[in-house]
């Protein structure tokens, strides 16, 4: 059986993400971010992009958090914006539109509802504080709810996106994708919940060398392969950073003998 070949340079794949676009980003407080891809936004020019996110990402200007300071967001979808100085500062300055706060578990239930084709998801976290006026000013009506068997839920639309952007360790030319520790989180949902999906990987193997039992989303929901960073390029990304940030152990006992 032949399978199509989705291997694609960045610029090609990232031709898809326009002025206007929603755009979901998987991710983890800066845990399994596509580096390569969001740099390349950085300096695409589009704007007025609606950001689909759990966090805004990790602080000290890492990578996602930087599309906050750069004036290329319209607005966020998300579960709050406080591990960045950057989503901070553009929330509190109306820089970025945020209608809403979710819950974690709501936005990925929403993410997932998008994912499978539902009309949404039944939700009963928050009800009587989430429902109360004034709680979300930028709302244009009340958060909809409903009762079943005597219980209230809300009603929670499905979260979908014109592009996805997820992160994997590798995947092979037909986009089945292997992830590795933290960066696994809800990207296959974020994947199926993409019109056009993008997976950014550390390395790019045959068809077949990926266990089928390793396989984390199915090739079936991934249009584009791009390559990344190296594994090894990526450690040395992530340790720089947390250096910086004086939250590695090394780093602070060389701190603290100078």
């Amino acid at each position: 059986m032949r399978y199509a070949n989705k291997v694609v340079s960045m610029d090609e794949a990232l031709s898809h993400v326009r002025s206007g676009t929603r755009l979901m980003l998987g991710e983890f407080v800066g845990a399994g971010e596509a580096a390569r891809c969001i740099e390349t936004l950085l300096c695409s020019g589009v704007n007025e992009l609606t950001l689909i996110a759990n966090t805004p990402g990790l602080r000290g200007g890492f990578l996602k958090a930087k599309l906050f300071a750069s004036g290329q967001l319209a607005e966020f979808i998300g579960t709050h914006v406080g591990t960045t100085e950057e989503s901070t500062h553009a929330y509190l300055t109306d820089a970025v539109r945020v209608t809403e706060f979710f819950p974690m578990g709501t936005w990925a239930e929403k993410v997932r509802a998008g994912a499978l084709g539902l009309g949404g998801a039944l939700v009963p976290v928050g009800i009587g504080m989430l429902d109360q006026p004034g709680m979300f000013p930028a709302r244009d009506t009340p958060k909809q709810k409903i009762a079943i068997d005597g219980r209230e839920f809300f009603v929670e639309p499905p979260l979908r996106a014109d592009v996805s952007i997820i992160k994997g360790w590798r995947a092979d030319t037909f986009g089945n994708v292997e992830f590795r520790g933290t960066s696994l989180q809800n990207q296959r949902d974020i994947a199926m919940a993409g019109r056009y999906t993008i997976v950014e990987v550390n390395e790019i193997v045959e068809v077949g060398t990926i266990p089928p039992e390793r396989v984390g989303c199915p090739g079936v929901f991934v249009n584009a392969v791009v390559q990344g960073l190296t594994l090894e390029a990526q450690h040395a990304l992530y340790r720089q950073h947390w250096t910086r940030l004086g939250r590695l152990p090394d780093a602070i006992a060389v701190e603290a003998r100078a």
